[in-house]
């Protein structure tokens, strides 16, 4: 009977260890999760990128005037579906109160150009495409937003997909009624 319950405790104890290893190996193996923040209260970068026109430019072009970047990619299906549901359709409503700046990331110009033809926005678009100015203002994921007011101060952020909706929301709380 002794032998039985040795067994049986040395069996319990063997698996509490192998959990406990198994807990401490995730725990020392799992990738930190990102820490990098947009500055809210800091100036916008001045880094200059190139309009889809081919014209330079940076974000000081819209001094005076509220302005929300996205950084968007073909190959991101969130970006496209984003584009055509929620910038275009808020773009159109807010015409001459809030500045659209559609910043291409990491992308080939052709298939960047089919998104543009395809999702129909009309806001301005530019391209980054080494993502200096996406690390400059904080981007972790795709899509990505930032909202600068006439200022030129960041004022908020977002990672990931905006509905049409949450979009309305964001640019009410960043920049007012």
């Amino acid at each position: 009977m002794k032998r039985a319950h040795l067994v049986a405790f040395g069996l319990a104890f063997t698996l509490v260890l192998a959990a406990c290893a198994g807990i401490a190996s995730e725990a020392e193996t799992a990738a930190p999760e990102p820490t990098v923040e947009t500055d809210a209260g800091a100036p916008a970068p001045e880094t200059e990128f190139v309009y889809f026109d081919g014209t330079q430019g940076s974000l000081n072009d819209y001094a005076g005037t509220p302005l929300v970047v996205n950084f968007w990619a073909s190959w991101c299906p969130s970006c496209v579906a984003e584009m055509a549901s929620a910038f275009r359709p808020v773009q159109e409503r807010l015409q001459g109160e809030v500045a659209f700046l559609g910043m291409n990331l990491q992308d080939e110009r052709a298939a960047a150009l089919r998104m543009v033809d395809e999702t129909g926005v009309l806001f301005d678009l530019a391209e980054d495409p080494q993502g200096d100015l996406y690390v400059e203002l904080g981007g972790i994921g795709m899509p990505y937003t930032v909202f600068i007011d006439e200022n030129g101060t960041i004022v908020d952020e977002h990672n990931g997909p905006l509905d049409d909706a949450q979009l309305a929301d964001k640019i009410a709380e960043a920049f007012g009624p």
